[in-house]
C-alpha cells in the first residue's frame, strides 16, 4: 500500500502545495514545491522524514516555490541524511542550487541536482516516475551548455563534501566554491509535472497447482515465479499464468502543476490521447495566476473516470488556515497577558464563488467570495470525487486485482482546522487565571485590530520581533527577524523609516499573518533598509521574499529604493537570483557591504571570485593548483552610496564591527535624526550572532544606545555550549548591555531547544532602564518597553503547556 499525504496547501504560511508519498515500508518521497515555512510544518504535524532521499520539484522554479528548500537541506544534513537527489525537468535546477554556494554548505551529504526531461523516468523497486514537461508559448531552448552543466555538478559537489574541512570553514575562501557562475542564456518558461506508476505485485505462486502439472520442486519453481515459462522433461510447456495467481496492480497518479492559463493549450495537447487505464488520482496544482473558468474545468474533465479522485490546489480554493497552530496558541496566551503587544493571526481569504458553486463546496459563514465568470461553471465530473487540497488529508492507494476489483484509491480527511478563538481561549487561557484577561478584551475587541503603527503610535519608535528563535524554525518560534520603525518629524509631517534586522525563512509569512491586508502596503512603503548580520541561513532565507514584496508595493514609485547592507557574498547571490525572476528589482536596490561601514580605518579585502573556466579546468593535470586572491579594490569604501543612505534615511552615522561568531559576521549600530528642527537622535544597536563583544560593540560603536537588541541564545547554565557555538548566554548579553550603558534592552534569538520562557530570574542585575524578552509577533512601543517585566510570573504560568508538550515529544523522539 502507498499513502500520499498533503504536507502543505496554499496559505500565507506555506504558499504552495507539497505531497509526501510513503510506502508501507517507510520509504518517503516529496512531490511539489518547497515554499518557505515547509520545514516548520514537520514538527507541527509530527511528520518524520526518515528514509527521504528523493524530492521531485514541480511547476516553474522561482523563490516562492523553493525558498524553503535550502533550509530543509541543511536541517536534513544535520539530522544525518547522507543522500538527497533533487529532480526537475530543466537544467536550470543546477544553476539554482549553485547560487546558494556561499551559505548552503554541509559535509557528509551527497546532494545531486538531476534533470529529468520530458518523458524521462526515475525507477526504483517501488515505482516509475515519468517527467512531464510543458512549455509556455514563449519558451526557449535550454539555458546552459553540457560543459557548463558539468561545472555546476563540480561546484555542487564542493558545496557538499564527503569530509568536514574545518569547523570554521568559509565557503568564500574555497577556490572550488567562490567562483563566478555563468548566467543562463535564456530563462526557461517551463513547468514540470509527474506521472507516478507503482510496480505491480506479483501473484502468489500456487505450489499445489505446479506439482499437479508435473513441475518438480527446485529451479523451475524459481523461473516460473520470475515470469518465465519452463519446459518439462516430457516436452510440455508450463507458463507462469498456469501457476501464479493474478498480479495485483496499483492506481497510477498524476501530479500536474499549471502555473498560469497560458500553459493550458500545451497541457491539453500533451494529454489529448492520454491512456487513463489504471488512473486513480489527479492532483491539480494551480498557480495563483490561473483564472478559475470553464477552460480549467474542461481540462480537469480530460481525466474523467468512474474511480478517479481529483485534488485541486489554488489560493482562491484552499483556505488560508493557520498552519502553525502551536505558535498561534502561544500568541493568544501572550496576548492575554499583554493585549496591545500582539495581533491575532489572520486567516481571511477571498474564495472563488465560481468553483465552490460548481462543485458544491461549503464555505465558512461570513466568507468573502469573488465571482469571475458571467455564467455559472458546469462540470461532468462526479462532485463527490473532487476535493479541495488540504493539509494532512491522505490518499491511500491499495492493490487491486484487474478484472475482479475496481481501482482502489481511498481518500481520508485528516485536515485539522484550528478551533475558534473562543474555544482556544476557553481551553488554553481561562485555566491560567490571568487577571483581567477576558475573551471580550483579548479577542473580541481585538479582531481585525492592528496594534502596530496605529493612530496612537504614530510618531513613536516601535519594534516588532517577527521571529525570535535560532538555528531553525520550531513549533513555537520562527527564526530571527526584527523590524524597527523610527519616525522622522519633518516640519510637523511624520515620515516612517523602518529597518529590518535579519530576515530568517518565512519572515514574509509572519508579516502577512500578523498585519492586516489593508496595512501591508504601508509596511513596505516604510521599509527602507535591510541589515544582514552574517550568512548563516537562519538569518537571511527570508530576504528574497521581502525584496519581492517590497518591489510589489513600490514598483510604481521610481524614487523608491531599498538599502541592502550585507556581507559582500550576499550581493553575488542577489544578483544571480534576480537573473531568474523580477530582474528589474536589482535596479531598485542600493547595496553597501557591511565591511564598508566598519568602525576604524582597516577595511578587510574581499576574496576575488575565480572564473568558472578555472573550475572547469581544475581537474586538468596541466592546470596550476587554484588558490584564492584578494580583491584589491574592495577595501575602498563606497562613500557615495553611504552618503546617499545618510541623506535619504536621515542617518547621522551607521557603523558596524566584526562579530565574534563566524567569518564575515557583523554587529551594527545606527543613529537616526528624529526631527528636521533639532539634532535629536535615536541610536539602535543590534548584535547579530556573537560572543560578548565589550571592546568593539559595547564600548565602541554601540556605546550609550537608546535601544540594544541582543542575542541571548542560551540559558546561563549552558556556558560551554555558548562558547562552542559562539553565542551568548542571557547573562552575557546583559553584561554587554550594562557595559554599553544602553537605555533599553530587548533580548532575542533564543535556542529552539527550550520552548519555555527564557531564564528570567537569577540573572545579572540589568542597569538598562527597561528591558524585555522577545516573542514571535511581539509589538513593542519603545516608550512602554518595560511593561513586560512586572508580568514575568504570568508569562511563566502561560508556558507550562509548552514545556510539558516539549518534554513529552523529547521522550517520544528518544524512544524511536
Amino acid at each position: 500500500m502507498f499513502t500520499i499525504t498533503t504536507i502543505t496547501h496554499p496559505t500565507v504560511d506555506t504558499k504552495h502545495p507539497l505531497l509526501l508519498l510513503q510506502s508501507e515500508h517507510g520509504d518517503r518521497f516529496l512531490f511539489g514545491k518547497i515554499p518557505e515555512g515547509t520545514q516548520r510544518t514537520f514538527p507541527e504535524t509530527k511528520t518524520r522524514l526518515a528514509k527521504l532521499e528523493n524530492i521531485f520539484l514541480t511547476g516553474e522554479l522561482d523563490w516562492s516555490s523553493i525558498g524553503g528548500l535550502p533550509g530543509m537541506i541543511l536541517t536534513l544534513a544535520d539530522q544525518g541524511v547522507k543522500k538527497m537527489d533533487l529532480y526537475y525537468g530543466n537544467d536550470i535546477l543546477a544553476y539554482v542550487v549553485s547560487t546558494w554556494r556561499y551559505f548552503v554548505f554541509r559535509f557528509g551529504i551527497n546532494l545531486k541536482a538531476l534533470t529529468v526531461k520530458n518523458e524521462q523516468v526515475f525507477k526504483n523497486k517501488l515505482m516509475t516516475v515519468k517527467s512531464i514537461v510543458v512549455s509556455a508559448p514563449d519558451s526557449y531552448d535550454q539555458p546552459f551548455t553540457p560543459k557548463v552543466l558539468d561545472g555546476f555538478k563540480t561546484l555542487i559537489s564542493a558545496m557538499f563534501p564527503h569530509h568536514e574541512p574545518t569547523s570554521k570553514h568559509d565557503p568564500s575562501s574555497d577556490p572550488n566554491v567562490n567562483v563566478e557562475i555563468p548566467k543562463p542564456s535564456v530563462i526557461p518558461r517551463e513547468t514540470t509535472s509527474y506521472e507516478v506508476e507503482f510496480n505491480p505485485i506479483r501473484g502468489r505462486f500456487r505450489v499445489d497447482e505446479a506439482i499437479k502439472l508435473g513441475v518438480p520442486k527446485g529451479p523451475l519453481f524459481a523461473q516460473l515465479t520470475q515470469g518465465r515459462s519452463v519446459v518439462l522433461d516430457d516436452g510440455s510447456v508450463i507458463s507462469p499464468d498456469q501457476v501464479l495467481e493474478k498480479q495485483r496492480r496499483f492506481a497510477k497518479v498524476l501530479i500536474l502543476d499549471v502555473p498560469g492559463n497560458e500553459y493550458l493549450v500545451s497541457f491539453k495537447e500533451k494529454f489529448r490521447n492520454y491512456d487513463k487505464t489504471y488512473l486513480g488520482a489527479v492532483y491539480f496544482f494551480l498557480g495563483e495566476a490561473v483564472e478559475i473558468n470553464q477552460e480549467i474545468i474542461s481540462f480537469m474533465e480530460t481525466f474523467r473516470g468512474e474511480n478517479v479522485q481529483f485534488f485541486v490546489s489554488h489560493n482562491r480554493i484552499c483556505p488560508n488556515s493557520i498552519v502553525f497552530k502551536s505558535s498561534a496558541i502561544t500568541t493568544l496566551k501572550l496576548k492575554a497577558v499583554q493585549s496591545f503587544n500582539y495581533n491575532l493571526p489572520r486567516s481571511g481569504r477571498v474564495y472563488s464563488k465560481d468553483f465552490c458553486d460548481c462543485f458544491d463546496i461549503p464555505l465558512p459563514k461570513g466568507t468573502s467570495v469573488i465571482q469571475e465568470n458571467e455564467q455559472s461553471l458546469v462540470t461532468k465530473l462526479d462532485k463527490n470525487n473532487v476535493h479541495v487540497l488540504l493539509q494532512q488529508n491522505s490518499l491511500f492507494i491499495e492493490p487491486f486485482t484487474e478484472g475482479e476489483e475496481v481501482i482502489k484509491a481511498r481518500v481520508e480527511n485528516n485536515f485539522d482546522e484550528i478551533p475558534s478563538w473562543e474555544t482556544l481561549f476557553n481551553n488554553h487561557v481561562i485555566p491560567l487565571k490571568i487577571p483581567n484577561a477576558t475573551f471580550q478584551s483579548t479577542v473580541h475587541d481585538q479582531l481585525g485590530i492592528n496594534n502596530f503603527n496605529n493612530l496612537t503610535k504614530r510618531g513613536k519608535v516601535e519594534i516588532v520581533t517577527f521571529g525570535t528563535g535560532s538555528a531553525l524554525p520550531s513549533k513555537y518560534r520562527n527564526v530571527i527577524s526584527t523590524l524597527v520603525k523610527i519616525p522622522y518629524n519633518m516640519n510637523g509631517k511624520v515620515i516612517n523609516r523602518s529597518i529590518l534586522l535579519d530576515a530568517g525563512e518565512n519572515t514574509l509569512g509572519a508579516i502577512l499573518r500578523s498585519i492586516p491586508d489593508i496595512d501591508i502596503p504601508s509596511v513596505f512603503h516604510d521599509l527602507k533598509l535591510i541589515f544582514l548580520s552574517h550568512l548563516h541561513a537562519d538569518h537571511h532565507l527570508g530576504i528574497v521574499s521581502i525584496l519581492k514584496e517590497w518591489y510589489k508595493h513600490n514598483k510604481s514609485n521610481p524614487e523608491a529604493y531599498l538599502y541592502l547592507i550585507t556581507p559582500w557574498q550576499y550581493q553575488s547571490f542577489v544578483r544571480e537570483w534576480f537573473t531568474l525572476e523580477d530582474a528589474e528589482i536589482i535596479g531598485r536596490i542600493r547595496y553597501i557591504s557591511c565591511e564598508h561601514l566598519i568602525s576604524g580605518s582597516y577595511v578587510r579585502k574581499e576574496i576575488r571570485s575565480n572564473s568558472f573556466d578555472d573550475l572547469l579546468n581544475h581537474h586538468n593535470p596541466t592546470t596550476k593548483k587554484r588558490r584564492f586572491e584578494l580583491d584589491e579594490r574592495s577595501s575602498f569604501r563606497d562613500l557615495e552610496t553611504i552618503k546617499t543612505l545618510y541623506r535619504d534615511l536621515k542617518i547621522k552615522v551607521f557603523q558596524t564591527c566584526r562579530a565574534k561568531h563566524c567569518d564575515w559576521a557583523y554587529s551594527g549600530s545606527l543613529s537616526f535624526f528624529m526631527n528636521s528642527n533639532s539634532q535629536e537622535i535615536f541610536k539602535v544597536s543590534y548584535s547579530g550572532d556573537t560572543r560578548p563583544n565589550i571592546e568593539k560593540f559595547a564600548n565602541g560603536i554601540g556605546y550609550r544606545s537608546h535601544l540594544l537588541i541582543h542575542e541571548a541564545t542560551l540559558d546561563n547554565d549552558l556556558m560551554e555550549d555558548a562558547i562552542k557555538k559562539r553565542h551568548c548566554t542571557i547573562n552575557e548579553a546583559i553584561s554587554v548591555s550594562n557595559a554599553m550603558e544602553a537605555e533599553k534592552l530587548i533580548l532575542t534569538h533564543f535556542s529552539q531547544r527550550y520552548p519555555k520562557l527564557p531564564q528570567m530570574d537569577n540573572n545579572l542585575k540589568i542597569t538598562a532602564n527597561e528591558y524585555c524578552f522577545a516573542f514571535d509577533g511581539m509589538i513593542v512601543d519603545f516608550e512602554k518597553l518595560g511593561e513586560q517585566s512586572p508580568k514575568f510570573s504570568l508569562l511563566n504560568r502561560a508556558f507550562v503547556d509548552e514545556k510539558n508538550s516539549f518534554e513529552k515529544e523529547e521522550k517520544e523522539n528518544n524512544s524511536v
